[in-house]
């Protein structure tokens, strides 16, 4: 994946809709290319960022002040992408772009703008042939199994998908002065990817199957409060929006568009997908400080969708649930529960729904009662958190 993404052809050789660029073998847009506005400086800093888990973009115009990276290595970076040159100052994804794929050379802004050549992060020189694709070079350096940073680059991120923080917090800052909380474990970790041929499956088997993984999130020792990156115990984790919308439209038995995909761009804002996805947009990067808001609580208590999941004429689950005959009340519970959380009740929860739904609640209406059951736990924590 990431040697077909640094690869890509670029040339500006045919135009598709809405005056965008199509890769140069016609197929497809160059999406990663146009996000970083076709410029070599953003490509270099993305790619540093998202691949190898370094933020060398802090040394674009100096030395790294708190890092080993000079303005120099960046430059030098920056020239395996510097035969791709936007089609207008502004670059932007609507103006396209040439592609020299053999240029390996770039200028450093300054008084001199010294050319510098192409060099790995390792401080490597590339051994360029006649035939050479700068960045298919860059691409073999950077998948190679001695490649210092990449396999634990992507290890430390698949930890942090799973756990919410990574081993290396931010995921994209690896130095010295910002070590792994375990790195015999991330360590543990790259070796393993490596040995397997980087297979992504591998190591979710690997980390999921941990004891680490498997910790309960309750707080058992007051020393699993003061630190997340002990992983003591299970951080909490807040959804993303797809994957609050993905688990709504499960439990609820929503059979309209989930995907969002023929909207083309974007989604459908007026969709009940588009509307959770714009009103649970995390400002925060990291899962384990999620943050809500009263718009997005709003949107639980009594958004449409919600509403008519939970309303007796419309909602598929409730209606399953209350026109079985094969049920009794603490199983039509048990129902709606594997439904919405993916358990059953617990005693003490049963001690209270369980007789709140037979007497009907205020309205006196079983269906009605076990309707606010289901309104319950789609608004709750547990509901909305990955723990």
């Amino acid at each position: 994946m990431v040697r077909e993404v640094l690869t890509t052809p670029v040339g500006n050789r045919a135009v598709m809709g809405r005056g965008m660029p199509a890769t140069g073998n016609g197929g497809g847009l160059p999406a990663f290319f146009q996000a970083n506005e076709f410029k070599a400086d953003n490509l270099a800093a993305a790619t540093s960022r998202l691949f190898l888990g370094v933020k060398l973009e802090c040394a674009q115009c100096h030395d790294h002040p708190f890092a080993k990276w000079s303005k120099k290595q960046f430059w030098e970076y920056t020239a395996f992408f510097s035969g791709i040159k936007p089609l207008n100052a502004q670059g932007g994804i609507f103006g396209g772009a040439t592609d020299d794929p053999k240029a390996r050379e770039a200028t450093m802004p300054g008084p001199t703008e010294k050319k510098v050549q192409a060099r790995f992060l390792d401080g490597s020189e590339p051994k360029w042939q006649d035939e050479s694709v700068t960045r298919a070079v860059l691409a073999n350096w950077m998948t190679s199994p001695s490649n210092p940073y990449f396999a634990r680059a992507a290890a430390n991120r698949m930890w942090e998908h799973f756990f919410g923080i990574g081993l290396v917090d931010p995921v994209d800052d690896a130095r010295d002065e910002n070590p792994a909380s375990h790195p015999e474990l991330l360590d543990d970790l790259a070796k393993g990817l490596v040995a397997h041929q980087f297979d992504l499956k591998f190591l979710i088997r690997a980390i999921t199957s941990s004891a680490t993984y498997q910790r309960t999130a309750t707080v058992t020792h007051v020393s699993q409060e003061v630190d997340l990156r002990s992983f003591a115990r299970m951080p909490l984790k807040g959804l993303s929006p797809e994957q609050i919308f993905d688990s709504l439209a499960t439990a609820v038995g929503y059979r309209g568009d989930v995907t969002g995909r023929q909207f083309g761009f974007g989604f459908n804002a007026n969709s009940p997908r588009g509307e959770i996805l714009t009103k649970f947009a995390n400002p925060v990067d990291r899962r384990t400080e999620w943050q809500t808001s009263i718009l997005q609580a709003l949107a639980l208590m009594n958004g449409k969708f919600v509403a008519d999941a939970t309303s007796l004429e419309r909602s598929e689950t409730l209606a399953a649930v209350l026109d079985s005959p094969f049920m009794d009340t603490r199983q039509k519970l048990d129902t709606l529960y594997m439904s919405a959380l993916s358990r059953p009740m617990r005693g003490s929860e049963a001690g209270r729904l369980v007789p709140y739904v037979t007497s009907g609640g205020p309205s006196r209406n079983s269906k009605k009662a076990l309707a606010d059951v289901f309104w319950v736990l789609l608004n709750s924590s547990e509901f909305i958190l990955n723990h």
